[in-house]
Formats: structure tokens, C-alpha cells, sequence
């Protein structure tokens, strides 16, 4: 799951619900009829409910690169070389194997920490027009 994407989702429909909610108590609440109050929150509280789950749910498909790249990408195997902490990021060099051509270094960065250990064979998606960009 890509926490920044999904944060930003919720940032994004917290600001829109705030000024929905004002224009409703500014403009609307003073008009309603008498009785309909609470009618008229349990529609704003669904209404925002709805609209974060539908927020977190396009945030949560994959973006048209990875898309591109599950598509029409490469498929081969690579073979753990190095892993580095650096920071925040996990920096792994890897020997790539593609069927078709050569064996190639490369190099791929994660956010956070990554269990791969040295000499193991993972799976790797290549894109076909940049050989540098690899998903594990």
C-alpha cells in the first residue's frame, strides 16, 4: 500500500468535506426546515464516509507506470548482490538475467527496510525501453 498516495487522498476529501461543511452550516443550516437537522448531518457523515472510501480506493490502485510495467514489462530473475541501509531507504544491487540477453547489473531503491539476503534469487519485472527501471 503506498501510505503517501493514501495520505494524501484523505488530505484531499478532509479539505473538500471542511468546506462543504461550511457552506452547509453557513448557508444551508439557517434555510432548513424545522426537524430535518439531523437528517442533514447523518447525510454530510455518510456523504464524507463515502467519499474516503472511494478516495482510498483509487488511491490504492496501482499508478499508470506500475500498470505499464505489469503490462508490458520484462519478466526475469536477478540475483542479490549487495543490500545497504542508507537512511531511511534500502539500497539494493542486484545481477539481472532477462531471457534473451545478457546478465546486467543494476540497482534498486526501497523506501523502509527490505529482508533480502545476499545471494538470493528474486523475481524481477524489467521495462522494456529503460533496462534501469526493475520492480522486484
Amino acid at each position: 500500500m503506498d501510505h503517501e498516495r493514501v495520505g494524501r487522498a484523505v488530505a484531499v476529501v478532509t479539505a473538500i468535506y471542511v468546506v462543504v461543511l461550511a457552506v452547509w452550516a453557513l448557508v444551508l443550516l439557517p434555510k432548513a426546515p424545522d426537524g430535518t437537522v439531523p437528517y442533514q448531518i447523518a447525510a454530510l457523515v455518510a456523504g464524507f464516509g463515502a467519499a474516503l472510501g472511494l478516495a482510498m480506493m483509487a488511491a490504492g490502485r496501482p499508478t499508470a507506470d506500475e500498470r505499464r510495467m505489469r503490462d508490458h514489462g520484462l519478466e526475469g530473475w536477478a540475483v542479490v548482490d549487495e543490500v545497504r541501509e542508507i537512511g531511511a531507504e534500502t539500497e539494493v544491487d542486484l545481477t539481472i538475467t532477462v531471457p534473451g540477453s545478457g546478465s546486467y547489473p543494476g540497482t534498486v531503491r526501497r523506501t523502509g527496510s527490505v529482508r533480502y539476503e545476499v545471494g538470493a534469487t528474486v523475481p524481477v519485472v524489467v521495462d522494456p525501453d529503460d533496462r534501469t527501471r526493475i520492480r522486484l
